[in-house]
């Protein structure tokens, strides 16, 4: 095969973005618009993959230790992201070939394949996917070194210690007495001819005869216990049946009461993302605001015992009592529980008022922009007519204006955080240039600076290289981290924005920094600087939201860059935010990947929401 130029680039990039699909399918429902947005990127990167490939498949292999496409060695194993090992590991899937003509509906398909309990090839076909396939690994190995089914017998035979050919005067008998059926059939069939291929086609009419003497005598065995078995399964279908038609919400758990998968809507019930809850108890849910969970007491499959009948419970007393009212079971003559009968909770009522909480505020805000914008209009306007500097009208213009700009911050703070909550904050990232993007926040804030008496001033070293990153937000990023230190920066002091390029290991990172010479913040408190509605710096409280480094922080990590906090009271504090460089002058595209968490300990987005 003959490489274009950009050939891997396009595999690199197609490989980001299914990877992001895979996990923000987790988070947010299908039609959400990051999920439509990563789908639509996947569905064009696949047209360039398949006019590079002429038309061809384009396959992905996950062999051992390292990724393949198209059978080139690409990357190892443990550079790639968990949740596209998980989807290979789980299913034991070795091979997945896309042909062209893929869309985003089957791409969506492959991602939510990860969720399903049951074989993923049929999950595929009962979506009508049909330019996506899935190859299991099925081969045996002996000796734990060369696949068996690419071995002649005689060799089989060799390997299990049997000879490829025996003298008359020896027994078969003894020798193949020890060996496992397929090599011991090997070494009998390897005296019976010489020749490889006749060898190998004897196996095969041995092995076909063999399985069909084995379907017969399974079948005949089932045959009496088949009728009793369905009826079992009717019945737990249709009690599943009844109980899903209950609930949107799905979570699954191992043998031991341990979270594996929830969807997007367990997650709203529980109130938590499946990225915190992973790996804990089922049980531990009950220790969130109001829920209740009632779980078998036994939940291991045991075809041997009978199963206890009693059950955990947990949640408020109250609650669970409100919820076992609000419902009644449907049973039928013989008492199989054929369906229910429910009327909504107060759990489920508060959940609406919540949602139609949020809804206001987000008009609420936008409904305010306006007539604010028309008032900071006239104000300017008259602050102009004035009479001269010394007039007092003047002064009380010019309070009034920079009241309007704080309440304008404040409804843009709300905004920003109310996209936030509801998964609307969209980004687009081009090309940026970030010495620019450093200059344009400067130069935004530099009037505030100067009326306060702190000079603002903008570093970039030469050469640094441009960054991956949505330019509008990069500049209220940077805004906001200038205005932070504004705030907290006495008279004569001063503030340096720099840009500089990664070095080493960091190359493909630009860095920004915001460093001023204000009241620094204490070492207890900088673990909590980030979180919405917090604002201290060296104990002292100042006014505003507190949601504008929540803000920042989330801004930043949504584009695959990071940010931290150095400062000592007294001394000042320094702000450095990291971002990718861009991707087309780059050697390999960076991988985004879900942080992992540190048990007891609430990541970033779950602060923000108040999770």
């Amino acid at each position: 095969m003959t490489e274009v130029p950009d050939q891997k680039l396009l595999w690199f990039n197609f490989l980001k973005i299914f990877t992001r699909a895979l996990v923000q399918i987790n988070l947010y429902k299908p039609d959400h618009p990051q999920v439509r947005q990563a789908l639509i990127e996947g569905e064009a990167l696949l047209v360039q993959i398949a006019d590079s490939l002429n038309g061809g498949d384009f396959s992905i292999t996950l062999d051992n230790d390292k990724l393949l496409i198209n059978s080139t060695p690409l990357l190892a194993s443990d550079k790639l992201p968990n949740s596209l090992k998980n989807l290979f590991t789980k299913f034991r899937i070795q091979t997945i070939t896309f042909a062209k003509g893929v869309s985003g509906d089957d791409l969506l398909a492959l991602c939510q394949v990860q969720a399903f309990k049951g074989d993923a090839k049929d999950f595929l076909k009962e979506r009508g996917v049909e330019k996506i396939s899935l190859n299991e690994s099925v081969y045996a190995k002996v000796d734990g070194a060369q696949p068996q089914a690419a071995m002649a017998p005689a060799e089989q035979a060799q390997q299990a210690g049997a000879p490829a050919a025996q003298g008359p005067a020896e027994k078969v008998a003894d020798k193949i007495s020890g060996l496992a059926l397929e090599t011991a059939l090997s070494a009998v069939v390897s005296r019976a001819t010489p020749d490889a291929a006749e060898q190998r086609r004897i196996l095969e009419i041995l092995a076909a005869k063999f399985k069909a003497e084995i379907e017969a005598s399974v079948n005949k065995a089932l045959e009496g216990i088949r009728g009793e078995k369905k009826k079992v399964e009717n019945d737990m279908v249709r009690a599943e049946s009844v109980m899903t038609s209950m609930a949107d919400g799905v979570v699954v758990v191992d043998r031991n009461g341990n979270i594996l998968m929830m969807n997007p809507q367990a997650e709203a019930i529980s109130g938590r993302p499946l990225a915190e809850l992973s790996g804990k108890k089922i049980m531990d849910l009950s220790q969130l605001e109001s829920q209740v969970v009632s779980l078998a007491k036994e939940i291991r499959s045991d075809s041997k015992t009978d199963i206890s009948k009693e059950l955990e419970k947990g949640g408020s007393p109250e609650l669970a009592e409100t919820v076992k009212k609000a419902t009644a079971i449907i049973q039928n003559e013989e008492g199989k529980i054929v369906g229910t009968v429910s009327i909504p909770t107060d759990a489920a009522k508060l959940k609406q008022v919540e949602q139609m909480q949020q809804e206001f505020i987000a008009n609420m805000t936008h409904e305010l922009r306006s007539p604010l914008t028309s008032i900071k209009a006239a104000l300017e306007l008259m602050s102009r007519d004035a009479s001269g500097p010394g007039d007092p009208s003047r002064g009380i213009l010019n309070t009034a204006i920079r009241n309007t700009e704080r309440l304008n911050s404040i409804i843009t703070d709300i905004l920003d955080f109310s996209k936030l909550q509801s998964g609307k904050l969209v980004f687009h990232p081009e090309n940026t240039s970030a010495v620019e993007t450093a200059k344009e926040a400067a130069e935004a804030m530099r009037a505030w600076t100067t009326s306060k008496g702190v000079s603002l001033t903008v570093r970039a070293e030469p050469g640094v290289p441009f960054i991956y990153a949505d330019r509008r937000r990069m500049v209220q990023v940077l805004i906001n981290l200038i205005s932070n230190s504004i705030k907290f920066t006495p008279q004569g002091g001063s503030i340096e924005v720099s840009a500089d390029a990664g070095k080493d290991a960091l190359d493909g990172f630009v860095f920004f920094s915001v460093r001023d010479t204000g009241c620094g913040i204490n070492k207890e408190d900088q673990g909590k600087i980030f979180e919405k509605f917090v604002q201290v710096a060296a104990g002292e409280k100042v006014g505003g939201t507190g949601l504008g480094l929540a803000i920042t922080k989330a801004m930043v990590v949504m584009q695959g860059g990071r940010i931290t906090l150095d400062s000592e009271p007294g001394r000042g504090s320094t702000f450095r935010v990291s971002m990718p460089v861009y991707r087309g002058q780059a050697e390999q595209p960076v991988f985004e990947q879900v942080p992992e968490e540190t048990p007891g300990e609430k990541s970033w987005w779950q602060k923000i929401l108040g999770r």
